[in-house]
């Protein structure tokens, strides 16, 4: 008995050795703590980096405001609409709430014009630090961002309840801090003489801005609020300001801002997805997708590049179409350039390789590995991928 203990002792030992378990944290960004002169406080920045980021590379960035909430959240967003390319891979930077009303809550001219104000008067008299607060954005937080890392001058910003009332006093008062503005069911901070006085100024905004604002099942006072945004803002917003406003009926006013960041990203960006019609591909050739990004550059004020799947799509259409010579056109507009990208080295090999050009084929694939390796790519997919194509492309030159 005494043995048989022993021996099963021994073998559940044996096999606990066996079993090698790990246990590693997964890190989703990064917490940066500095030193804000403005403010005079500490203040931090949680940021995110897309899965594949690339410091050759350029990205816009997505300003969170209330971080402590909804910087998990926005990132599950902005990976899953990057992913599926409805938007551009983009830098998610959340701020963390420190004091909500003094930050976030614009100062009163006079005597309290709405509920909201009286309220805040005579509970929070720190409000109305919003002057602080943007330039604490404007001198410190962007400066950090841009200067630690490769970003584009296209800013969005998201702000919930006291948020969104910054939110929407930055678009007015400061446009040009951000391109984007995602609002999601503002305060009722201002009295209707105010928002008529406030919104009439929007119609001076010369460069290009996008809003998308909502509102959830909220109490009336927030619709009535909301229902005097939108009259003043069909009355002067000019042709050059998107703006898109939505009832997010069936939620409440916290849980409302999930579907909210979901939609405004989605339509704030629209304009950056382009998909190549098959009659374009029949019949055009790439000046037309030429043309739509060097209009997307004037419009937002800086160089908005091509993607490279659309070029690689809209040259796979053209092939298949027995479009060739247009299809090689594409191919060498994106190989010029993009020089050092191994995907557009590829692409075009594997046109070579689809129009029996098996040498050129054969040297495309080889210079796109060389590419790949050299900007530090680690994935053995594509290096077996590539591999493969040059064999194939070297058995055809033997036959």
């Amino acid at each position: 008995m005494i043995r048989l203990c022993l021996l099963l002792i021994s073998l559940f030992c044996a096999s606990s050795q066996s079993q090698q378990i790990t246990n590693e944290q997964l890190t989703v960004g990064n917490k940066i703590t500095i030193q804000s002169e403005v403010l005079k406080e500490q203040r931090e920045l949680l940021v995110y980096l897309p899965k594949n980021y690339d410091a050759t590379n350029r990205y816009p960035v997505i300003y969170v405001l209330d971080g402590e909430f909804y910087f998990i959240p926005t990132i599950g967003v902005v990976s899953s609409l990057s992913a599926t390319k409805a938007i551009p891979e983009s830098i998610v930077v959340a701020i963390p709430t420190r004091i909500r009303v003094r930050d976030y809550l614009p100062p009163i001219k006079g005597e309290a014009q709405s509920n909201q104000q009286q309220f805040i008067k005579q509970k929070f008299p720190r409000f109305g630090g919003t002057e602080k607060f943007q330039t604490f954005l404007m001198t410190e937080v962007f400066t950090y961002i841009d200067s630690h890392y490769s970003t584009l001058p296209n800013r969005t910003l998201i702000g919930h309840s006291n948020g969104g009332v910054f939110s929407l006093h930055t678009l007015l008062s400061n446009p040009d801090l951000f391109t984007n503005y995602l609002v999601i069911s503002p305060a009722p901070w201002w009295g209707d003489a105010e928002i008529d006085s406030n919104f009439a100024s929007i119609k001076e905004l010369t460069l290009a801005k996008n809003l998308f604002i909502t509102l959830a099942s909220e109490p009336g006072r927030y619709y009535a609020h909301m229902m005097r945004i939108l009259a003043n803002l069909k009355s002067h917003a000019p042709n050059s300001f998107q703006w898109q406003y939505q009832h997010l009926a069936e939620h409440t006013h916290e849980p409302s801002v999930y579907p909210a960041i979901y939609a405004g990203l989605t339509y704030l960006f629209n304009d950056f997805k382009y998909s190549p019609s098959e009659e374009l591909a029949k019949y055009g050739d790439v000046s037309p997708i030429i043309d739509y990004y060097e209009g997307l550059s004037k419009k937002y004020g800086y160089t908005v590049d091509i993607p490279h799947s659309v070029l690689a799509q809209f040259s796979s259409q053209q092939l298949e179409l027995g479009r060739n010579e247009q299809a090689f056109e594409t191919l060498n507009y994106f190989v010029k350039h993009n020089p050092k990208v191994a995907y557009a080295h590829q692409s075009l090999a594997f046109a070579y390789m689809r129009t029996g050009q098996y040498l050129k084929a054969k040297e495309g694939f080889s210079h796109a590995l060389t590419l790949y390796k050299k900007n530090g790519g680690t994935d053995y997919t594509v290096v077996d991928f590539l591999n493969n194509m040059i064999s194939d492309a070297n058995t055809k030159l033997m036959h």
